[in-house]
């Protein structure tokens, strides 16, 4: 990449189950959206299962915002892909918390 081309970053999309934002999935989506469906399918797959009694952990979707996309990024990338990508990622937020669908509640609804 040449001095006069400025490095990006971007927003990459996830969930995770509890507090800890490290311990993604290890799936990832390029927007919201398409993580919001991802998860509220999963959930349905989930509660389809029989004998399903417990209650479901919330499941937050995260938002990771990378550093700028350089030849080092990319190397830290490529060398921490079975962890947390560590220096790859500069900011996780979470973004929405998924509680539905949900044991004994109606699972018809609509996501949006």
């Amino acid at each position: 990449m040449s001095d006069t081309q400025q490095a990006s970053s971007c927003s990459i999309y996830t969930y995770v189950y509890g507090d800890d934002l490290t311990r993604t999935s290890r799936r990832f989506y390029d927007t919201q959206d398409t993580a919001r469906r991802d998860v509220v399918t999963f959930r349905r797959k989930l509660l389809a299962e029989k004998d399903r009694s417990d209650p479901l952990p919330d499941m937050k979707i995260v938002r990771m915002e990378t550093v700028p996309l350089t030849p080092k990024a990319l190397v830290s990338l490529f060398n921490d892909l079975d962890g947390k990508l560590g220096d790859f990622i500069r900011l996780r937020e979470v973004v929405e918390v998924i509680t539905e669908p949900q044991v004994g509640a109606g699972q018809g609804g609509s996501i949006a």
